[in-house]
């Protein structure tokens, strides 16, 4: 969840950017475009990944992939290089990482909680889900006036090391894979 509001603070606080300095409702949602683009294709197969990876493994490097995304643009914020088209690409690739981590953690849930506990623990996933929706950007829409993108940026890469060290913590069991077997002794027709 820490993690989750990190994250969702930075895009907010990058589309409140983007909007000052173009003032152009084109810009933001091309942002957004590019965010959800990559998303469309990779949950075609993304089940397929997560199926066949280590989902801890998912996890950490999803917050990996993001956090050093998030230290790119504020290299490049802190340097006044930042421009527009970074900000495209960054967030078409930080899709694609956040929707296998995402997968990767709701499939884990199954494999970490007893069964009758599995409602309370999947309703908790979805509280941090809407928690970062809501509390994400209610926080950098108070904070970018006093820390500005920079500072928000600074408290996202905060929050990325902590999930990896939360997640570097926890045992993850991977689910048992079956193997289908084929008899081929059953005579095939045409």
């Amino acid at each position: 969840m820490i993690s989750m509001i990190g994250s969702s603070m930075t895009w907010f606080a990058v589309s409140i950017w983007i909007w000052q300095l173009t003032g152009r409702a084109t810009d933001l949602a091309l942002f957004g475009f590019f965010s959800q683009l990559p998303q469309i294709f990779t949950y075609l197969i993304s089940g397929t990944i997560v199926d066949r990876t280590n989902r801890k493994l998912l996890m950490i490097v999803g917050d990996l992939m993001t956090g050093v995304i998030t230290i790119i643009l504020a290299v490049l914020y802190f340097g006044g290089h930042l421009q527009i088209w970074h900000l495209y690409l960054t967030a078409a690739i930080a899709g694609i990482f956040e929707q296998c981590q995402g997968l990767a953690f709701e499939a884990s849930i199954s494999t970490l909680v007893d069964r009758e506990d599995y409602t309370r623990a999947t309703s908790m996933g979805f509280m941090a889900e809407f928690a970062s929706y809501g509390l994400g950007p209610a926080l950098a829409g108070v904070l970018y006036l006093t820390i500005g993108l920079g500072g928000i940026m600074a408290i996202d890469i905060v929050t990325f090391v902590i999930a990896i060290s939360i997640v570097l913590l926890v045992r993850i069991p991977q689910p048992k894979r079956l193997e289908i077997e084929t008899n081929s002794t059953t005579p095939t027709s045409f």
